[in-house]
């Protein structure tokens, strides 16, 4: 898909206030709502916009939140990674070249890691490690302007090249 500049400016303030109307948002840079309402329904088409969400910290909550790193053989990392990601507590699955999984957990932040306790229980059986989070210091889950524009830039160079390719 490819991605202007208008893209990347609808995709950084959606990012920043999901909430903003389309109306407001085409205001604010400069076109019609409805050219808004026509680029936001294409980037959820495609995939580039998953959901409309609020951000929620779970420690404001009380929650406790814990990355979980299991070493797995790189032929077996993929099904034991769609396995975890079922459990309701795990926010996020990662998996490396070298068959590591790397997850994001939210549990209940009960005396002594009880809750991690309990969820760890479901993963038994896997060589793992643990690390309770104690702090968090950034909480962040938007892309940048200057990665968007980044890939922005390389999607237009991609194109260029096939271009020239095909001529």
């Amino acid at each position: 898909m490819k991605i202007d500049d208008l893209d990347t400016q609808i995709l950084e303030n959606l990012q920043s206030d999901a909430r903003m109307s389309l109306r407001e948002l085409g205001q604010k840079l400069g076109v019609p709502h409805t050219t808004v309402f026509t680029r936001v329904n294409r980037l959820v088409e495609r995939g580039v916009i998953d959901q409309f969400t609020a951000k929620i910290n779970p420690h404001d909550l009380g929650l406790k939140l814990g990355i979980i790193m299991i070493d797995a053989h790189p032929s077996e990392s993929k099904k034991i990674a769609e396995e975890i990601a079922q459990h309701e507590e795990v926010q996020k699955v990662f998996r490396t070249f070298d068959g590591k999984i790397i997850v994001k957990v939210v549990v209940p932040n009960a005396e002594e890691n009880v809750g991690f306790e309990e969820f760890l229980k479901k993963l038994d059986g896997h060589h793992m490690t643990v690390y309770p989070v104690h702090e968090v210091v950034k909480f962040e889950h938007t892309i940048p302007r200057s990665l968007l524009d980044h890939v922005k830039s390389e999607r237009t160079k991609r194109g260029r090249k096939q271009k020239e390719a095909t001529s």
